[in-house]
């Protein structure tokens, strides 16, 4: 048997309409394979069944509880299914579960499928036409409004062929899953199984799974490795999206895996307490609240939280709105992704929601811009999440970085950016010959920034070189590695809107050089360490005999150390010129011989803390090298 798309066709409706029957007429497995499920009579877990077509086609056919107390294990099992079998029985119609279950299907978007009339057997010709008008009022305002009415008898067999054949025309129409990419799959069953340890199944929703593949359990956020794969009781090398798996784990115990957990691919999946959502209620629905408590089902998990309406104290029936779901446990979701809302109590199904956020800041209520950007991403495509993705980022971001965070692959990523660095919607800087990639308005806005502090900066420090680097980086761009921001001035520097020299930078128009007054006070400083010669007076007391304030200390002390006018050895400042014509001294007397610092000493007529501060500079310049107590000059 081919398995075509991958297709999953699952069953909804009422308790007792005959669906496990139907599913056996169908395949002529038994589902309900529970002992309190076959001392009930009913349905409590989701079964799975291989389902072969005339076609050559096998589905995978999920059959799901219809009791009211059950709903929780439907939501589970129609998660990922993609064709329904809406089931009435002929003798009840149109019953509570039945509505609520159309209803679940509608919110989850499952608008294929057929509605199958069951126990045909039990009621006459002219009942059963009452109950197809009755279906088709009931279906008419739904997805479901164009779906073939098959009615059928399981005990018999009667119409069973028809409805094979109907279910082959269906699925022949439904979109293939995408097998390439990411892979996730929702947990719906744990168990043990000796020899082989923790077993889970699920429906694959996206990707493929490989045996041998490391993935990631989630919530749980931890590693795990596939062991075995199984596909409809057979072992397989590779699932792919769209089959009901068995993924033999290792790498965990049993006790770490919940129905409601999820596996994925390392990285792409990221749990979070709130989450951005289009909220639609039910026409069924009462009024719902601010801060309403209710249970949010995602996947094959439930758990509470609240809902925060971010443009309304009520949401009426019918209506649709923006809100933040506040979780009190995490989930695990992708933008895109539906969830059904039901009442914390009692417990019934009101509506539905589309995560446009999976991982959003708390927001304001009644703020404009935040139900603006929320409006974008409603609408937005693949292409302007990438952007906005961008634009939310404090630094910028490599190819990886935009996929891991729009939960993308990387090849899905890039047709966008090849297309937005042509179109001069996205800018870029190379650090370590990988491409980052930012928006020309942030490149724009920071770069306004850092010439605005620059401005500031030369015109209160006129005599420093530039700004530090570093400093810069503090205020400007914390976010940004110091290579991000070293490639970023580089390439502003190219193009010459600013200039680095060494570690500071500085507007591009900066003129590095002091004014009248202050040229006249440092040529006075200047005067005092040259007639100092080799005995430099102390810095601090230079000042104080020429009334140099303290702030204007420091700037002058700089300047000159920067720009080599003063040479600093150990605790003093010698005039570069002195230490010039200390060398020519030195060098007329010792050129080809060594030295001891006494005859240095004697030479150049000071004392020894002077001529060793002299010597250890000429050392460090590698002028003159120490050989023990002795030194030579090296060129």
């Amino acid at each position: 048997m081919r398995e075509g798309n991958h297709i999953i066709v699952g069953t909804a409706g009422h308790v007792d309409h005959g669906k496990t029957l139907l599913t056996a007429a169908l395949t002529g497995i038994e589902t309900d394979r529970l002992p309190e499920e076959k001392r009930r009579g009913m349905t409590i877990v989701p079964g799975f069944v291989p389902l072969d077509l005339k076609s050559g086609r096998r589905l995978g056919l999920i059959d799901v509880p219809g009791h009211e107390k059950f709903v929780k294990n439907m939501l589970a099992g129609v998660a990922g299914i993609d064709m329904v079998m809406l089931v009435i029985a002929a003798d009840e119609g149109v019953m509570p579960q039945t509505v609520e279950h159309l209803n679940i299907l509608h919110l989850l978007g499952i608008d294929k499928g057929v509605v199958v009339i069951t126990k045909i057997d039990m009621v006459d010709e002219e009942w059963l036409d009452l109950i197809r008008e009755q279906v088709k009022e009931l279906i008419m305002p739904t997805p479901l409004k164009d779906a073939p009415i098959v009615s059928v008898s399981s005990l018999t067999g009667k119409n069973i062929d028809q409805l094979l054949e109907v279910l082959d025309k269906i699925a022949a129409e439904v979109e293939e899953k995408p097998s390439t990419g990411y892979c996730r799959l929702p947990v719906d069953r744990v168990f043990s199984k000796t020899g082989f340890g923790t077993v889970v199944t699920g429906t694959l929703w996206m990707g493929s799974i490989k045996i041998g593949q490391k993935l990631q359990l989630m919530p749980e956020d931890c590693e795990v490795r596939v062991r075995g794969l199984q596909v409809h009781g057979k072992s397989v090398e590779e699932a792919l999206a769209g089959q009901r798996v068995a993924v033999n784990l290792a790498g965990t115990d049993m006790s770490k895996v919940v129905c409601g957990s999820w596996l994925a691919e390392p990285g792409l999946l990221r749990e979070t307490y709130r989450i951005d959502i289009t909220l639609n209620l039910l026409n069924s629905a009462k009024a719902l609240c601010q801060r309403s408590r209710v249970r949010i089902h995602h996947g094959t998990a439930e758990v509470l939280g609240r809902i925060n309406l971010l443009d309304r104290e009520e949401l009426k029936p019918g209506e649709s709105c923006f809100a933040q779901l506040m979780l009190e446990s995490p989930l695990p979701p992708l933008r895109g992704d539906r969830m059904i809302i039901r009442a914390y109590s009692p417990m019934i199904t009101i509506g539905g929601a589309v995560v446009l956020d999976p991982s959003p800041k708390r927001h304001k209520r009644y703020d404009e811009s935040v139900l603006v950007q929320l409006s974008g991403k409603e609408d937005s495509d693949n292409g302007e999440t990438i952007l906005d993705l961008i634009r939310q980022s404090k630094k910028p971001l490599t190819m990886v970085e935009v996929a891991n965070l729009a939960q993308l692959m990387q090849t899905e990523v890039e047709p966008y950016i090849i297309e937005y660095m042509k179109s001069g919607r996205v800018s870029a800087i190379e650090v370590d010959n990988e491409v980052q990639y930012m928006l020309p308005e942030q490149e724009k806005k920071y770069l306004g920034l850092s010439l605005s502090i620059l401005e500031d900066y030369h015109k209160k420090y006129p005599l420093r070189r530039g700004l530090p680097v570093a400093e810069l980086r503090q205020r400007i761009f914390p976010a940004y590695h110091v290579k991000q921001l070293a490639n970023l001035l580089e390439k502003w520097q190219n193009e010459e809107l600013l200039y680095i020299k060494g570690a500071a930078v500085s507007a591009i128009d900066f003129a590095y050089c002091p004014n009248s007054k202050q040229e006249k006070e440092l040529s006075s400083i200047m005067e005092v360490f040259e007639a100092g010669k080799f005995a430099p007076p102390e810095w601090n007391s230079v000042m104080k005999d020429l009334s140099v304030p303290l702030s204007d200390a420091a700037e002058y002390l700089l300047w000159l150390t920067e720009n080599n006018k003063l040479i600093k050895s150990a605790d003093l400042f010698y005039s570069k010129e002195v230490m010039d014509e200390a060398e020519t001294i030195l060098r007329k007397n010792y050129q080809d011989r060594k030295f001891m610092m006494g005859e240095a000493r004697d030479t150049l007529g000071t004392s020894r803390k002077f001529t060793q501060n002299i010597l250890e500079y000429l050392d460090l310049q590698k002028i003159t090298a120490r050989d023990g107590d002795s030194r030579c000059f090296l060129k």
